[in-house]
């Protein structure tokens, strides 16, 4: 079977990974992000698959139905590295690939992010969940079939609920299981393969900013504080202004093409009788 990443010409250049990131989503991830960007890295997240639009979250998507659904031939380095050429900084995918990216980048320096179990599920039913499940309902089911750009959204969450869960799904109790056991032996796979001094393992409940982060990058320290986000209503806001003008689009194919004849229609019976 044909694969989209094979189709996309070579990149000019590839940025050296410069920094890992095992953690698993809801984990401190967001802001690990945003602190990356102001250490003048270019990272690589979940926000930026769908900010950088379709052609991405297909990449996306195709990574995980080739690894999760036996779709084609799996990504190997070659494919990470020309999907992910812009970046030096890996951040959330590394959690579904973990066997690739602790192989592919050797060299690296890795960074892993852990949570109270309680916290981490509770973070996930607050967020990731009601995104799995948001793609399945009305009025996304419906404005998928008029938006690209939303059918490539709903598509993508589908494949990677699969990948989170399993196969069991997000809403039931054996999904959880699942995700569960899958992140706890990310972390001591990760823990075990990559050697002390090029990693940094951290507690969310014990404190996680510049003071972690910045030595173990070598770093100096920057004035601002470390960014605090991607609580429920700020993941809300971010997911709303990615899927904001796809859905104003929708909404103007609607007036054009189910509104405008309804009410012309409207008029000339109107005007008929």
């Amino acid at each position: 079977m044909a694969r989209l990443i094979d189709s996309l010409p070579e990149p000019s250049k590839i940025l050296e990974k410069d920094v890992i990131v095992m953690s698993s989503s809801r984990m401190g991830t967001f802001s690990l992000y945003q602190a990356m960007q102001m250490l003048g890295y270019k990272p690589y997240r979940m926000y930026e698959v769908v900010h950088q639009g379709i052609t991405h979250m297909q990449l996306l998507k195709e990574a995980f139905d080739c690894k999760y659904s036996g779709a084609g031939k799996p990504y190997g380095k070659a494919e990470f590295d020309k999907w992910m050429a812009n970046y030096n900084v890996i951040i959330e995918i590394p959690q579904w690939f973990p066997e690739e990216f602790l192989s592919f980048y050797p060299d690296a320096k890795f960074i892993l992010t852990e949570r109270e179990n309680d916290a981490w599920v509770r973070s996930l039913n607050n967020a990731a969940i009601p995104l799995f499940t948001m793609t399945k309902k009305f009025p996304l089911t419906w404005i998928r079939l008029i938006d690209t750009f939303i059918e490539n959204f709903a598509e993508l969450n589908a494949s990677m609920e699969n990948a989170c869960y399993l196969g069991y799904g997000c809403e039931s109790e054996m999904g959880m299981e699942k995700a569960i056991e899958r992140r706890l032996e990310v972390s001591a796979m990760t823990k075990s393969r990559i050697p002390k001094q090029q990693l940094l393992v951290c507690r969310l409940e014990d404190g996680f900013g510049w003071e972690q982060i910045c030595p173990f990058l070598g770093k100096e320290i920057p004035k601002q504080r470390y960014p605090r986000g991607n609580a429920p209503k700020e993941f809300e806001a971010t997911l709303k202004g990615l899927l904001a003008p796809a859905l104003r689009k929708s909404a103007a194919i609607v007036v054009t093409v189910v509104l405008m004849p309804l009410i012309a229609a409207g008029w000339w019976w109107y005007w008929k009788q």
